[in-house]
């Protein structure tokens, strides 16, 4: 579970990096967009796994 927790992390630094080479501000601002909703879902699977309530998250 850490190895795809921490690829995961290094996939989406990898996303934010090459952002910067799409021309489009519109694309790059949807991009940045979408890889932070999967770094915010890698984030509660944390939470949940950790053992907290789902009430933590929706507070």
């Amino acid at each position: 579970m850490l190895v795809i927790l921490a690829s995961a992390l290094l996939v989406a630094g990898f996303c934010l990096w090459i952002i910067r080479f799409i021309a489009n501000p519109t694309a790059r601002t949807l991009l940045r967009v979408f890889v932070g909703l999967c770094l915010a879902a890698v984030a509660a699977y944390l939470v949940l796994a950790a053992g907290f309530p789902i009430s933590v998250l929706s507070s």
